[in-house]
């Protein structure tokens, strides 16, 4: 399995995503991210060798290039892109919702996340 590893840290993969890559039994890291590596890894490049099945979020372009591709190699699912509301009162920790939003807002502006407080 080969995994693109997410966006890099110091030109690198995080090491947290690494050891996650590790466990789910990637034996090949790639800091690559975008549709250059949709095409990379599902056609093949000199030094990338294709790979079975695409998984993983994308801004509109990465799941335009992975709905391309589809046939060709195995994708995880048709993804549009994510809307996230968390609905949260005083009784949560709201340092820690707030560090939940990023993530799913990553892929850009057509991906609001919205913390909804008292």
């Amino acid at each position: 399995m080969v995994s693109t590893g997410g966006a890099p840290f110091n030109g690198k993969t995080a090491p947290a995503n690494v050891a996650a890559q590790a466990m789910a039994g990637a034996d090949e890291n790639s800091v690559r991210g975008g549709i250059r590596a949709i095409g990379a890894m599902a056609i093949g490049t000199e030094s990338i060798s294709p790979v079975g099945m695409l998984v993983g979020p994308g801004n509109a372009f990465v799941a335009e290039a992975k709905r391309q591709r589809y046939g060709r190699v195995g994708i995880d699912l048709f993804a549009g892109t994510t809307e996230t509301l968390v609905i949260a009162d005083e009784t949560v920790d709201g340092e820690l919702c707030a560090a939940d939003l990023p993530g799913p807002a990553e892929p850009g502006p057509t991906s609001p996340a919205i913390l909804l407080t008292n």
